[in-house]
């Protein structure tokens, strides 16, 4: 059965009852093994086996999400879960991101707003962050497309040379999967569209996959040199769309010792990251394996097994700089 992985953070009982401007009190992992496609409500409106949730390795007996909320967070807008775990007996509030594997910028003593909410809608495990079979990936021995790589190969990394690959995955998405889910359908980005050679030649990734960006308004506006970006957020840009017209899409992921930014058709982006959530049609043989090949992760710690080679924009601060840039 699929297994989701997610940072969770604790935030006071009286959130949940009168939404009162809460701080966060602790930040956890919590696991999902779910035998469908979405993390329902509660347990009893479940169609298929029950969710089994745990939170850094303790047991929850039982679960209930009641809001979606519209929250304002470190000065920007946020859409969150609010929900309450029991754990050893006792009731716990928390919230998390309602399309992502964290609230980004949140941690301990983070404050924020409620603005507005409504009703709890369930989530669909089907993210996916990855490339599209055909990706031309720099390597040791040059360019190789994404599907002939494997375990041990030598890929170039921008920050730490030559890296072996420690594990590989493929996601397939029918043309059927891809009617029913049209939200997971590629992001083409164009030949030169972050100028030339930038890709070198038309680049399709997931929605969810980073793409490195850089420049000017970047450094003004945010006080960053680079950030990694969702594709997702970067379509409207030039030569950036969801492309409508593929029949069936191969995704294809793969980690290394630590989080990396690759070279992908000339183009920076990033490698899996194992604090995203274990994404659908990733099964709990495949989570094992990365557990084995990654003891450290076993004890899920919040932060070290999960740190981004980048600062990780969120939608409205990429909104902002492809508006800034028209």
């Amino acid at each position: 059965m699929p297994t989701t992985t997610v940072k969770i953070y604790e935030v006071p009982n009286s959130y949940v009852d009168s939404g009162t401007s809460p701080t966060i009190s602790g930040v956890f992992t919590m696991v999902v093994v779910d035998g469908d496609t979405r993390l329902h409500d509660s347990e009893w409106s479940d169609p298929g086996s029950s969710q089994i949730i745990t939170v850094d390795g303790g047991a929850v007996s039982s679960y209930q999400f009641y809001y979606d909320d519209q929250i304002t967070i470190n000065g920007g807008p946020e859409t969150i879960k609010t929900f309450q775990l029991v754990i050893g007996g006792v009731t716990r509030s928390f919230v998390m991101n309602d399309d992502g594997p964290n609230i980004p910028g949140a941690t301990v003593g983070t404050s924020f707003t409620l603005d507005s909410y409504s009703n709890y809608t369930s989530i669909l495990y089907a993210d996916i962050a990855c490339f599209v079979k055909g990706t031309l990936i720099r390597t040791a021995t040059g360019q190789r497309p994404v599907e002939t790589l494997a375990i041990g190969d030598m890929v170039e990394t921008l920050d730490n040379g030559l890296q072996p690959i420690r594990w590989i995955g493929r996601s397939d998405l029918s043309v059927r999967e891809l009617l029913v889910r049209p939200h997971l359908r590629p992001i083409r980005i164009r030949a030169n569209s972050f100028g030339p050679g930038l890709p070198i030649r038309d680049l399709a990734v997931s929605p969810q996959h980073r793409i490195m960006v850089d420049g000017w308004r970047l450094q003004l506006h945010l006080g960053l040199d680079q950030a990694l970006a969702p594709a997702k957020a970067l379509v409207g840009h030039d030569g950036i769309s969801v492309d409508e017209d593929c029949a069936d899409v191969s995704y294809f992921h793969f980690m290394f010792d630590r989080h990396e930014v690759v070279i992908s058709e000339g183009l920076p982006s990033e490698s899996f990251l194992f604090g995203d959530t274990i994404r659908d049609g990733m099964d709990l043989a495949q989570s094992r394996e990365i557990l084995e090949l990654f003891p450290d992760l076993a004890a899920l710690a919040p932060e070290a097994d999960r740190v981004a080679a980048r600062p990780i924009l969120k939608r409205y601060e990429v909104a902002a700089l492809i508006g800034n840039a028209a």
